[in-house]
């Protein structure tokens, strides 16, 4: 049974130990940095303005896509189901029923931002291990 470890001790080694896991198994990134960014997503459905429910709606996780370089995701609110997403996101003021507000997406991703690449990283050291 083959072993898949590595300790993280800064952006180098971070770097490192990530290309080393997309080597291995880039399926086990894109999972990793899908499920980081469910978690995201959902912290801003408790954030989002709902009058008709359709912006709340309309948001979603992308399934991870490959740049060539690495894989990402787009968390997104809007297309023609709320047209206006934007709008509601960048207009600041007294305009949401707490606990909805303006930058509903933008706030739970600055909170995780901190976080984010070492959360990734144990995503992907326990995708790699359930899969041998």
């Amino acid at each position: 049974m083959a072993t898949f470890q590595f300790t993280l001790e800064g952006d180098k080694e971070l770097v490192r130990a990530l290309q080393t896991a997309v080597a291995k198994s880039p399926m086990a990134v894109a999972q990793a940095i899908w499920e980081e960014a469910n978690l995201i997503f959902a912290k801003s459905q408790v954030l989002v303005p709902v009058d008709t429910g359709a912006l709340r709606g309309s948001g979603g996780v992308s399934a991870p896509q490959d740049a060539g370089q690495g894989y990402y995701v787009d968390i997104y609110y809007g297309g023609p189901a709320a047209p206006y997403a934007l709008l509601v996101h960048e207009i600041i003021g007294n305009y949401h029923k707490p606990p909805t507000q303006a930058k509903y997406l933008e706030q739970p991703f600055m909170q995780s931002l901190s976080d984010l690449q070492n959360h990734i990283s144990r995503r992907i050291i326990d995708i790699v291990r359930s899969a041998q």
